[in-house]
């Protein structure tokens, strides 16, 4: 586990990155809508 996660730790928290930016921009477009 230790040796995979040293050989991609960079492009894992970009797509983290990616996926949250994508979820906060979701958010920030619903939120209107609810209040």
């Amino acid at each position: 586990m230790k040796k995979v996660l040293r050989q991609h730790p960079a492009r894992t928290i970009t797509e983290l990155r990616q996926k949250l930016q994508e979820i906060w921009d979701c958010f920030n477009k619903c939120l209107p809508k609810l209040g």
